[in-house]
């Protein structure tokens, strides 16, 4: 079966769409103590770099975003064809001038229209690698991100017209500077909220972001019932490579068939993420916490369901309820265009599927409504619920 013939007679809500940082975007409101974090330089061979704290930022090769690739451009790569893998880097060199609705709201929201899009979590693309990069600053890193978050609500708004939601970017390397950026940002009406899948790593150590040292951060999350976005990230995983003799890094394509294949940068952190969440309690403190789960793929889900089964029938003292129905009731998925969804919605149930278009980006898909095509073995009732109605009622309401 396929989709030709399906008709969407409702509007959609996107849960992965982004826009591209401006050239100011980190600087315009930083504080003039941390110029060092955030800053650009020309390479010997011209070319725009950006530097933050000591360390070149090399996870998008031209962070300038001009040119960028269209929209779509490695859809085909993405799903694996192996017909076009040897080409894919001559697929995404297919580049183009940013189009203005990459970088402006007003824009953006007259594509939305043509989209028959009415909501969708806009979320950064430069921002997914600071983290990562001046985690051992902490105070240089938050300063960062509220500039970075002032000029997100400045040109996006955490909440416009309950249509476009851009969650400010958080850190939890400093618990009461956590705090202070979140209450600042619900003042400002924010109804999502963007994390990196990863470990909480700073000058001290790690720690799972279900530490109970987060707890009052967490209390505040679930008062102001806010959405906790996770996207794909660097989330330090090449650490791990290196340890298999890999030198890997987050980056658009993969460095390594080795990371590929265990998805080092994507799956595998958010599956050690929301295992962390689960079996550290986060939720049974903390049970109004809701998580979405962008761009980060969903083979995992079906096997991470299996372990926590196994793992509750050895130990289940050392849960406060079923693992598994845990996982469902706080986790909505927006899975990769190449998974299989009917695995995920048997997985977690229909109503935590959604979808993700992680439009204008070159890997995802060049029409939201295309993600049609992948729902042929759904009901017209579970489509409209997967395209539409489960952002919808996280995000509006019923």
């Amino acid at each position: 079966m396929t989709s030709e013939g399906l008709k969407i007679d409702y509007p959609l809500y996107d849960a992965d769409q982004h826009y591209y940082e401006d050239h100011d975007s980190f600087m315009r409101h930083l504080d003039p103590a941390f110029e060092y974090a955030f800053h650009w330089s020309t390479g010997d061979d011209g070319r725009r770099m950006l530097s933050m704290g000591d360390k070149v930022f090399r996870m998008i090769k031209n962070p300038t975003f001009t040119p960028v690739a269209k929209p779509g451009a490695l859809a085909e790569y993405f799903r694996g064809n192996a017909s076009v893998g040897a080409d894919a880097k001559k697929m995404a060199g297919s580049l183009e001038p940013a189009r203005v609705e990459y970088r402006s709201r007003d824009a953006r929201i007259k594509v939305l229209d043509e989209q028959n899009v009415q909501g969708v979590i806009m979320l950064p693309t430069l921002a997914l690698g600071v983290e990562e990069l001046l985690w051992d600053d902490p105070a240089a890193l938050h300063a960062v991100l509220r500039s970075l978050n002032t000029w997100i609500d400045e040109e996006w708004g955490f909440n416009h017209q309950d249509r476009i939601f851009a969650p400010p970017v958080l850190s939890l390397v400093d618990p009461v500077a956590a705090e202070a950026d979140l209450t600042w940002a619900l003042e400002r009406g924010a109804k999502t909220i963007a994390f990196r899948p990863a470990p909480v790593q700073s000058p001290t150590g790690f720690r799972s972001p279900a530490d109970p040292v987060y707890d009052r951060f967490w209390s505040l999350v679930e008062e102001a019932n806010v959405v906790i976005a996770y996207h794909g990230a660097d989330s330090g995983y090449a650490s791990y490579g290196q340890r298999w003799g890999e030198r890997t890094r987050f980056g658009t394509f993969s460095e390594s068939a080795f990371a590929e294949t265990l998805s080092l940068n994507l799956e595998r952190p958010i599956m050690e993420t929301m295992t962390a969440l689960i079996t550290h309690g986060l939720f049974d403190r903390h049970p109004g916490v809701r998580i979405v789960s962008a761009e980060l793929g969903s083979g995992w889900v079906p096997e991470l369901v299996r372990r926590l089964k196994i793992t509750y029938g050895k130990m289940p003292g050392s849960f406060k309820a079923d693992p598994v129905e845990t996982l469902r009731e706080h986790l909505w998925i927006a899975p990769f265009q190449e998974d299989s969804i009917a695995e995920l919605a048997a997985a977690i149930g229909v109503d935590r599927v959604m979808l993700g278009s992680d439009w204008p980006h070159p890997e995802g898909l060049a029409e939201p409504k295309t993600f049609l095509d992948d729902l042929t073995s759904f009901s017209d009732e579970e489509r409209k619920r997967i395209m539409s109605d489960n952002l919808r009622e996280l995000l509006v309401g019923k």
